[in-house]
């Protein structure tokens, strides 16, 4: 008689985590349709409703981060600070992925290496070239 008592006892909290685990499931799938009209709504605002490829959209989105970002600190920032500002404009960002977009924006004098690997900053608009 305990052991039928156990075993309804288990079984009702078996049932009830995984009603907790569908809700879970299901408030994920809103939280990830939520995200993605968060950065439909800013590619809208940065004038980017026209770019053509998804993966576009979300790198140009990563790399106006990294530059706003670096403009309102104004001093070398770590590649991980960098990573954490541009998830808000695309949760599903790889941190390799975007260490790829980081080396772009470097190829294409966006960005500069700040003293040793790892920490970036915006290039001296001072400085004259050469």
């Amino acid at each position: 008689m305990e052991d039928e008592k156990l075993i309804y006892f288990e079984k009702r909290l078996q049932n009830e985590l995984e009603a907790i685990e569908e809700r879970i499931r299901e408030l994920e799938k809103e939280k990830s349709a939520l995200l993605r009209q968060i950065a439909k709504a800013r590619a809208d605002r940065q004038g980017l409703q026209f770019v053509s490829r998804r993966n576009s959209q979300n790198r140009v989105l990563a790399e106006n981060s990294v530059l706003m970002l670096l403009r309102e600190k104004a001093k070398p920032l770590s590649t991980s600070e960098l990573y954490r500002n541009a998830r808000f404009t695309n949760y599903d960002l790889k941190e390799g992925t975007f260490r790829t977009y980081l080396h772009r924006m470097k190829s294409r004098g966006l960005i500069l290496m700040a003293g040793h690997v790892g920490m970036w900053k915006l290039p001296d608009a001072t400085k004259s070239p050469v």
